[in-house]
């Protein structure tokens, strides 16, 4: 039999019309041949996902979104004979690491051996080679999406808001037979693209999914009424969690302390919303999300520089951000020091990193740390951001903070077209935050003005001091220092 290497599906192909119906259904597979509990939405969006040719979900964080593309993976290549299955996600770890641990671990969790050969080192499961088989593809080069064809193919694309468009480009080539299907899954961090025009466009099969629609929320009653007036406590009453390992609302309710409602990171992550308008927003959620997801894969390599952001007393913070080559490192954060504690924690940081020039942000107090510092005779470089911009850049930005946020920007455009070496953050949400919530606009003489820091204080209720100090970390020499004073130590 030319399917024998599937093993007990063998018997499933030659048993009666009733066994080959139920192993076809993706909710009985998954719930009695995997093992897998499936909550409601996520039995709604598998069922969909069969029915329909498009299906797109957005969501807030932790509902479960790589269980069910693992599920559905295994659901489509054993009920669909034979069949191709595809996934992918922005980065090799959330492909790798995310959904196909998934796959993965339902394989094994199986009842009965599925049969087909997992690979242990690679996102792939072939039961009939060339013919019947899932694979995990990198988006790192579009023609990798080109040669798929089967009567039965499914495509699996997990944080769709980070893929390229060339790459939803390669996908469309995929859906050419008549039982080809496409599930999208992500938060909605990006207003723009195939994801984000799924929700508008006709011909899809959209889903929301909100913190408060996860069982975690509905099976004690709580709202966001709950998170405002902390009564969500009270509703669970010590009752154990349906579901532990979704989104919590100890979780939610510290994000609506930090985050607060109405910002980029409580609308994406907590109630599954696209930003009500991108057109101000200087650097898009999913940009920030890619370059973090980068931090764990990039290696430590160049030169090595320390940015610092200084503040004094108060709630403000004077943040120290390390940079080797491309990749900004874990942030130094510290609060209520003065000058001379400040700048003992600076020479400690360069010291330790070893690095090429300390860059400080010279308004106000930290003028003294930078005055100490070139006393001491350490590398220390001004950096006054109130100032013009460069004479390039004068005629395009309103004054020198405008420049170097959007040279910031630039370094985080995920488009190899335009930026090949995109820089990588640390895994800080409330530097996710400052940076997803800074605004621009064009000013009267056409000039792009970055909204002041006391305004974007005034309306998010912090100081963007860490995005501050990752922008002094990232901006380049010939933006700080004008050619004829440039100092050596570069």
């Amino acid at each position: 039999h030319r399917y024998h290497d599937a093993g007990w599906w063998y018997v499933v192909r030659a048993s009666t019309a009733k066994i080959r119906e139920k192993v076809s259904d993706p909710i009985w597979f998954t719930k009695n041949i995997l093992k897998a509990n499936l909550w409601s939405k996520q039995e709604e969006i598998m069922r969909s996902c069969w029915q329909n040719k498009r299906t797109s979900v957005r969501t807030c964080h932790g509902v479960g979104k790589s269980f069910l593309a693992g599920n559905a993976i295994l659901a489509f290549l054993y009920g669909q004979i034979p069949s191709i299955v595809l996934s992918t996600a922005p980065t090799w770890r959330q492909v790798e690491k995310l959904v196909w641990k998934e796959v993965r671990a339902s394989y094994r969790r199986a009842v009965i051996p599925l049969g087909g050969k997992l690979s242990p080192k690679r996102p792939e499961l072939q039961i009939q080679q060339d013919e019947w088989y899932a694979a995990g593809l990198s988006t790192n080069d579009p023609d990798r999406f080109q040669g798929f064809h089967e009567a039965n193919i499914l495509v699996v694309v997990d944080e769709a808001a980070g893929i390229p468009e060339e790459i939803f480009e390669g996908i469309e080539g995929i859906l050419t037979s008549e039982n080809a299907h496409l599930l999208l899954l992500g938060n909605p961090t990006s207003v723009g693209g195939t994801f984000y025009n799924s929700f508008k466009e006709p011909g899809w099969s959209t889903f929301h999914i909100s913190a408060f629609d996860t069982p975690n929320f509905t099976a004690f009653g709580i709202t966001e009424e709950d998170m405002a007036n902390n009564t969500w406590q009270e509703k669970i009453a010590g009752r154990p969690l349906p579901n532990p390992k979704m989104i919590t609302p100890e979780w939610v309710y510290d994000k609506y302390k930090r985050w607060k409602p109405g910002s980029v990171m409580y609308e994406a992550r907590v109630l599954g919303n696209f930003p009500a308008s991108g057109n101000d927003t200087l650097i898009p959620l999913n940009w920030i999300e890619l370059a973090i997801e980068r931090w764990e894969e990039m290696e430590e390599c160049g030169v090595v520089e320390l940015g610092v952001d200084v503040a004094r007393f108060g709630e403000d913070n004077t943040v120290l951000a390390p940079k080797i080559g491309d990749k900004v490192l874990e942030l130094e954060v510290y609060s209520k020091l003065d000058t001379m504690e400040t700048t003992g924690h600076v020479i400690q940081a360069h010291k330790h990193y070893k690095s090429t020039n300390i860059k400080v942000d010279i308004i106000g107090i930290g003028a003294g740390v930078y005055d100490r510092l070139i006393e001491q005779s350490y590398p220390a470089v001004a950096v006054n951001v109130a100032e013009s911009a460069t004479e390039a850049g004068s005629d395009k930005f309103a004054n020198k903070r405008s420049e170097l946020y959007w040279h910031l920007r630039e370094r985080l455009d995920p488009d190899p077209r335009i930026n090949p070496r995109p820089i990588a953050l640390p895994p800080d949400e409330d530097m996710m935050l400052e940076l997803a919530s800074i605004k621009y606009k064009i000013d009267s003489k056409g000039k792009i003005v970055i909204e002041p820091k006391e305004e974007m204080k005034k309306r998010i209720g912090r100081s963007p001091d860490r995005a501050d100090a990752v922008m002094i970390a990232v901006a380049p020499e010939e933006l700080i220092c004008p050619p004829d004073t440039m100092p050596d130590i570069w």
